[in-house]
């Protein structure tokens, strides 16, 4: 293979791989803008900022189930930031986030350690985000 054939290659797999990556980013681009410009200030802030021992489990949960790849987390993280969710909560959120990870791994992770194993690692997982999230709280 020359090294023109092998850059034609990369240059393709690339294109190829931000034909998945850039519609998700600007799918969670636009909930992020959506999101700061119409959810009032208000319910973020009660939801998502006012007390961090119901704002940082909520966020982690909300990190485990959004449905969406962990770079396109930030743009919804950082709106609800300027809306007035606090630094613990964001911190939960995004680590929230990556707990369950892609289908194929928790398939993966099923087939060869079993419910158990899984169940264990959700709920520790979820609980060192949530203190994590409580940490970063109080120290920024």
């Amino acid at each position: 293979m020359t090294v023109k054939s092998k850059i034609l290659y990369i240059l393709a797999d690339s294109l190829k791989e931000m034909k998945t990556i850039v519609p998700a980013f600007f799918i969670a681009t636009l909930i992020g803008v959506t999101l700061e410009f119409y959810l009032p200030s208000e319910i973020a802030f009660v939801v998502l900022g006012e007390n961090p021992f119901l704002s940082i489990p909520l966020a982690t949960v909300i990190g485990i189930i959004l449905p969406i790849p962990r770079y396109a987390t930030y743009p919804i993280a950082f709106s609800l930031f300027k809306k007035g969710a606090s630094i613990g909560t964001i911190f939960a959120l995004i680590s929230g986030e990556v707990i369950l990870g892609s289908p194929d791994r928790d398939i993966m992770e099923l087939k060869y350690f079993g419910w158990k194993a899984f169940l264990t690692r959700l709920a520790l997982c979820t609980a060192f985000v949530v203190l994590g999230g409580l940490v970063a709280e109080a120290l920024l």
